[in-house]
């Protein structure tokens, strides 16, 4: 749902995206225990707010699915535009979760206290991009810690 995020995982490869206000109904953005961003849980009685992102290239999925991770399933679904149109699209499902804190999660609280941070954790993640899997990555993604990963990138480059 952010720009800078996306413009992180497609290694600032964002010319001709599109990103566009839309609902999932049937599902709540909930949040994990210990984690700041947001999965959707199945909950007939919610409608999910999220953004609809189009234009993406297969490079540019194949970034978004290494960032993303082995533990989601791509899944098909159909969002209602703010104009009420409704359209297919995909989206990331967890499926079951592990003890899921059932409440809302705000896009405009992770902004000011956890984009930040997210943001470097992403950009070192994806340094490792077409270097190890997702799987091996991930260690990487559990650990971060911004001074850990500061000598890690420059032995990197």
């Amino acid at each position: 749902m952010d720009w800078d995020v996306i413009s992180c995982v497609l290694d600032n490869d964002i010319d001709g995206l599109t990103m566009e206000s839309c609902r999932l109904d049937g599902f709540q953005v909930c949040k994990l225990p210990h984690e700041d961003y947001p999965v959707l849980v199945v909950d007939k009685n919610h409608s999910a707010a999220g953004k609809l992102v189009r234009g993406l290239s297969q490079a540019q999925l194949d970034r978004i699915l290494f960032y993303e991770g082995d533990e989601y399933e791509i899944t098909s679904c159909e969002v209602v535009l703010s104009s009420g149109q409704t359209v297919s699209a995909l989206f990331f499902d967890e499926g079951d979760m592990p003890n899921p804190i059932m409440t809302d999660w705000c896009f405009d609280t992770w902004v000011l206290q956890h984009k930040e941070f997210l943001l470097g954790q992403s950009t070192a993640y994806m340094s490792w991009y077409g270097k190890m899997s997702a799987a091996q990555a991930d260690y990487y993604w559990q650990t971060y810690s911004e001074d850990a990963v500061e000598p890690l990138l420059a032995a990197d480059s």
